[in-house]
């Protein structure tokens, strides 16, 4: 195994024990409220795990390892994805920027007793993670980096698992029946349609270039 998937597999492990610590304090909110409405702390856990989730993405493959396969250095599924990712990024910084604003609170700090179900919350109930997913796979896809994108699936369950367990412990427990409620009309990472789109767009340029 070489070093730079060493790297990315030790920061992958980093964020699964950073949301094991998270999910810890969450369960036992009342005893860790100092901990878990500190400023400082909370930035500096969400600076982290968003770099556990970018830098296995942004890391440089090594094709001593991983061979690319040749369909993928194609001029048009270069240029293709290359465009969806820069797309991507930009989503992804701007869905998180939406939020932050829209919270007025950062990591596991209380939105002021309230829960959010509207502007983007009406879009999906994790945006913050949905932001980082979209962002993470835009890196990946910029350049065509199939080591990056073959972590990618480990990436996306962290915020899953991370987004579910703060339905579990924290938002799903103090507004138990106004989350239920809001659970059963949003999902997660947004709309299916939406996925399906994106889905299509990765396979559309694949297709093409396998057939010419």
């Amino acid at each position: 195994m070489s070093i730079l998937w060493i790297i990315r597999l030790s920061l992958i492990g980093c964020a699964y024990i950073l949301i094991a610590v998270f999910a810890y304090f969450l369960k036992n909110r009342e005893k860790y409220q100092v901990i878990l409405e500190n400023t400082v702390i909370n930035t500096i856990s969400v600076i982290f795990f968003n770099a556990f989730c970018y830098i296995p993405m942004l890391l440089p493959p090594d094709e001593r390892i991983i061979q690319k396969p040749s369909f993928l250095n194609h001029p048009l599924n270069v240029r293709w994805f290359d465009i969806v990712g820069l797309i991507l990024m930009i989503l992804g910084v701007l869905l998180l920027l939406m939020t932050i604003l829209k919270r007025k609170a950062i990591g596991a700090q209380d939105t002021a007793g309230k829960l959010i179900t509207n502007g983007i919350y009406s879009f999906c109930r994790h945006p913050i993670y949905f932001g980082i997913i979209i962002l993470s796979l835009g890196f990946g896809l910029r350049g065509i980096n199939i080591d990056g994108l073959l972590i990618f699936p480990f990436i996306l369950l962290v915020n899953y698992i991370q987004a579910k367990l703060e339905e579990i412990y924290d938002v799903g427990i103090r507004f138990k029946d106004e989350y239920s409620n809001y659970k059963n009309q949003t999902r997660m990472f947004g709309p299916i349609w939406l996925w399906s789109i994106l889905i299509i767009i990765l396979i559309f340029p694949l297709l093409i270039t396998l057939l010419i």
